[in-house]
C-alpha cells in the first residue's frame, strides 16, 4: 500500500471543540466530511470545527435515520443493535441508528475519499488515519472479524480516533471507526458507509 503523509492529512482532519481535538473526520466531497455520530452529540454545529488549528467551522450535522438505508436496513439495525451491546445500551454513541454524521463545512476542499462497496474480509490488511490522543497517527492492522455490518481490526485507538477511515489497499474508504473493544476496534463497514454517503452525496432529479 502507497501511503502519501501529506496527501492523507489534507482528506483526513481532527473534528474539534473548545476544549480540544474529539473525534476524526474524513473529507468525502468539497465542504463535507464523514465522522461518527457519536462524536458530536454533545457539541452542536456552532461549537464544532475541522482541521489543524480549528480553521473550519462545522455549520450543520446530518444523520441517517434507520429507515433511511432501505435495502440495507437490516444491516443498519444490525449495526445499532450491535453498538448497544457493546456500549451496555441505547446511550449517546448508538442514538438508535448507525453511527455515522455527515458534517458540512463551508470552505473545506479536497481531495475526497471514495467509498469502496464490498465488503471487507478476515485477513484483509487495512490503514487507520487518525488523532488518537489529539495527535496524528497511521494505524496498520488485519480485519480479524465481520458480520457484514461491521466488521473489527486488530489494533486499540483510544479516544480521538472515532471517525476515523478505515482504508484498504486501494485507499478507498472501507470503513469508519466507531469505538474500541477489548483488543480490536469496531468499524461501521463498506454496504453502510456507502448507501449513508449515496443517500447525501447523489444528486436528486
Amino acid at each position: 500500500m502507497r501511503l502519501n503523509s501529506r496527501r492523507l492529512r489534507r482528506r483526513v482532519l481532527p473534528v474539534r471543540n473548545p476544549g480540544g481535538v474529539i473525534g476524526t473526520a474524513t473529507v468525502v466531497a468539497p465542504g463535507l466530511a464523514l465522522t461518527a455520530l457519536h462524536v458530536i452529540t454533545r457539541d452542536g454545529p456552532a461549537t464544532l470545527s475541522v482541521g489543524e488549528h480549528a480553521r473550519y467551522p462545522v455549520a450543520a450535522v446530518q444523520s441517517l435515520p434507520l429507515a433511511g438505508y432501505r435495502d440495507a436496513g437490516e444491516l443498519a439495525r444490525r449495526s445499532q443493535r450491535y453498538a448497544e451491546h457493546l456500549t451496555g445500551g441505547p446511550v449517546d454513541h448508538a442514538l438508535s441508528t448507525v453511527d455515522l454524521a455527515l458534517l458540512t463545512v463551508p470552505g473545506l476542499p479536497g481531495p475526497a475519499v471514495s467509498p469502496r462497496g464490498d465488503p471487507v474480509s478476515p485477513g484483509e490488511h487495512l490503514v487507520v488515519p487518525g488523532y488518537p490522543g489529539g495527535y496524528w497517527s497511521v494505524n496498520h492492522g488485519p480485519v480479524v472479524g465481520t458480520d457484514g455490518a461491521d466488521f473489527a481490526v486488530r489494533m486499540l485507538l483510544g479516544p480521538g480516533a472515532s471517525g476515523a477511515p478505515a482504508l484498504d489497499l486501494h485507499n478507498r474508504l472501507a470503513g469508519v471507526v466507531t469505538l474500541d473493544h477489548h483488543t480490536a476496534t469496531i468499524c461501521v463497514g463498506p454496504p453502510l458507509v456507502s448507501t449513508f454517503l449515496y443517500r447525501f452525496l447523489t444528486p436528486r432529479r
